[in-house]
């Protein structure tokens, strides 16, 4: 396994002189376009304005054009005004009237089957080739649901829900099987998690990618042992990116986004 480690800004893209010029001349990718017309936090402009969209445009323009299978985990920012109801939203007892990252995925694979899955009600939500269904990524037994309602073989898997470590690490044993072979599993957010929602025994999910990328494998107090053997069998290679979020040194945005990539 290998771990891969890029820059934020420019250095997603002008890593060769032709990259270089496409960015100077077409600074937004379609994914960035799509992520800022739909208001997420992926583009550069909702919100943090993460920038993560450029990365996985990067990775994923290859796959436009076919049938993708994507499912993304947590479906709306926390402060955004498509909540409907505002009670304690990580109880899940709120409910939404909007997806944008849906949205966003929706219109960026035009022939892709798009499945969402959020603690919260998004049972009004509408999108065009989208399923939602309603779950806790904390609990292995509805990840187990989802994957069995699916019908799993995801061609990529978009992990931006808590960010509690704990919850991000139980997500990705669970799942990673449900990719396919050549497939990718990205964790959004690796550089915050909220301290209510931490569990005090959780390693953060950085520090175990790392770790992983130094042959030390991905147990943890949260994925068993069976899990961590299945991971260190099947992650080919990673990749971290910078958030390029506003507001916060570069030292504080480094290695947000991972990318892990299943072996074909």
């Amino acid at each position: 396994m290998r771990l891969k480690q890029r820059l934020s800004g420019l250095g997603h893209r002008a890593r060769h002189p032709a990259a270089l010029l496409r960015t100077l001349s077409d600074p937004l990718d379609p994914l960035t376009l799509l992520a800022n017309r739909f208001g997420t936090d992926k583009g550069s402009l909702a919100y943090s304005g993460h920038g993560y969209s450029e990365a996985y445009h990067e990775i994923l323009a290859p796959l436009r054009e076919q049938p993708v299978r994507l499912l993304e985990i947590g479906l709306l920012h926390r402060s955004d005004q498509g909540w409907l109801q505002d009670p304690v939203r990580y109880a899940g007892s709120a409910s939404a009237a909007r997806a944008p990252s849906l949205a966003m995925w929706s219109a960026y694979f035009p022939k892709g089957e798009i499945f969402g899955f959020d603690l919260n009600d998004f049972s009004g939500v509408r999108v065009e080739r989208c399923t939602i269904l309603r779950g806790d990524m904390g609990d292995r037994a509805d990840l187990a649901h989802l994957v069995q309602e699916t019908g799993g073989g995801f061609d990529v898997v978009v992990e931006d829900a808590s960010h509690a470590s704990h919850h991000q690490q139980i997500a990705l044993a669970a799942l990673f099987p449900a990719v396919k072979p050549g497939g990718v599993y990205f964790i959004e957010d690796l550089h915050f998690q909220r301290p209510e929602l931490e569990a005090p025994d959780a390693l953060k999910t950085a520090q175990l990618l790392r770790r992983a990328e130094q042959g030390l494998g991905f147990a943890s107090a949260h994925i068993e042992a069976a899990e961590a053997d299945c991971l260190a069998a099947h992650v080919e290679r990673i990749e971290l990116y910078d958030s390029l979020e506003r507001g916060t040194s570069r030292a504080q945005r480094r290695d947000a986004l991972a990318a892990l990539f299943k072996r074909g």
